[in-house]
């Protein structure tokens, strides 16, 4: 019982040329977005740090230096003078800031300043507070800037850590593409080009790929077919649709090498037809053509399931006889010459007759030469004793008047 054979499913060439060009622009878009992201991420920090701490140190230290002025100048310094100083702390600086506390100390400083004759203890007091709370302020700002520079400092050579890491990838990815394309793409045209010029070539044995892409591996079949066509062909002879010289040759070549290994002794019949010259002469080569076409299916309908005929040239012909002995090959042989005796003559032709030599192995040789020498020498026996006869050994031979 036969299964069928399942064929893997192959991947169309453009499907995958398609599939790792969007593999890879989808892997340059996401590293292209993490580095956006990280730089933004980079930029907000380099933001704050200039845009919000910066501003609001400096607007705390105005603070202070309005508030050191302001008390300085008192009692020359009206309470409505100091809304000055109390407006800096509604700078937009300090909107990220907890500034209750030092709004606290500016309002206790405020209603000293308002009284009718303050003392001065209570004045230096509070202004101190208001200074040593800004200045604590301006400090924390301070620290975290302080904090923040060597983290912004440290990011340029992450970013360029990142960058070689980016850079590495694209190449691993480039090389595992360009790997995908050679295997998948390249490297099966290639050994199908290697396989093409060798069949051009005349070797019909060539082995031919079929993988990679579903194209490349349509392309290979196609190959695969025209090979065998051409195999074919190189092995059949166009006129009687015989085995041609060739595959005879590689046939008994097969036999011989089988019959070395095991006991296993076969035959070689050499058929000639009688007379063809005087027949092309007489009838044409169209008549001709048509008595070796004749002959041809004679010999098939005449000889065994396993024997194998081909027309070794002109009007010459050959069978090998597989496993058999000199009294079978006798029958075999005198079976075809007189199926072919018994042909009807055509209109246009008369009735033909071949000889008949035989062979066998390993008694008359042991290789193809020495075998065809053998059926030959026979061969022209039969022709010299009159033709249409088959002759198997130096006493063995059948005639028909």
């Amino acid at each position: 019982m036969s299964y069928p054979v399942c064929m893997p499913r192959r991947t169309h060439l453009r499907t995958r040329v398609l599939l790792l060009t969007g593999a890879f622009a989808l892997v340059l878009f996401a590293i292209t977005l993490g580095l956006s992201w990280w730089a933004g991420r980079s930029q907000d920090r380099w933001s704050r740090l200039i845009g919000v701490e910066t501003n609001a140190t400096a607007s705390l230290d105005k603070l202070i230096e309005q508030q050191n002025a302001f008390r300085a100048q008192l009692p020359h310094k009206s309470a409505g003078d100091y809304r000055v100083v109390e407006q800096v702390v509604d700078d937009k600086a300090l909107a990220s800031l907890d500034t209750g506390p030092l709004r606290a100390k500016i309002r206790a400083f405020a209603e000293v300043v308002a009284e009718p004759h303050p003392r001065t203890e209570d004045v230096d007091a509070t202004s101190n507070a208001v200074v040593l709370e800004a200045a604590a302020l301006s400090g924390q700002r301070k620290a975290i800037v302080a904090q923040t520079i060597p983290e912004l400092e440290r990011d340029a050579p992450d970013m360029m850590v990142i960058g070689l890491a980016v850079a590495w990838i694209v190449v691993i990815l480039s090389f595992a593409a360009v790997q995908t394309t050679l295997r998948k793409v390249v490297q099966p045209i290639e050994e199908l080009s290697r396989a093409a010029d060798r069949i051009a070539r005349g070797d019909v044995n060539a082995e031919v790929p079929v993988r990679g892409d579903l194209e490349i591996s349509n392309l290979g079949k196609a190959v695969a077919e025209m090979r065998d066509k051409l195999r074919d062909h190189a092995r059949t002879d166009d006129l009687t649709g015989l085995p041609n010289f060739r595959a005879f040759r590689e046939r008994i070549d097969g036999e011989i090498s089988r019959g070395a290994r095991y006991p296993a002794p076969f035959g070689v019949l050499v058929l000639d037809l009688d007379h063809f010259k005087k027949y092309n002469d007489t009838f044409g080569h169209l008549a001709g053509n048509d008595a070796l076409q004749r002959v041809a299916a004679a010999i098939r309908e005449n000889i065994r399931t396993p024997d194998f005929a081909a027309r070794y040239g002109g009007e010459e012909f050959a069978v090998i006889l597989p496993e058999a002995d000199a009294v079978s090959a006798a029958a075999v042989a005198e079976r075809v010459r007189a199926g072919i005796e018994s042909l009807p003559a055509p209109p246009d032709g008369s009735f033909v007759t071949v000889s008949i030599g035989a062979a066998m192995f390993p008694e008359d040789g042991r290789n193809p030469d020495a075998l065809f020498h053998a059926a030959d020498e026979r061969l022209y026996t039969a022709k010299h004793e009159g033709r249409n006869r088959v002759v198997v050994g130096r006493s063995e031979s059948a005639a028909t008047a």
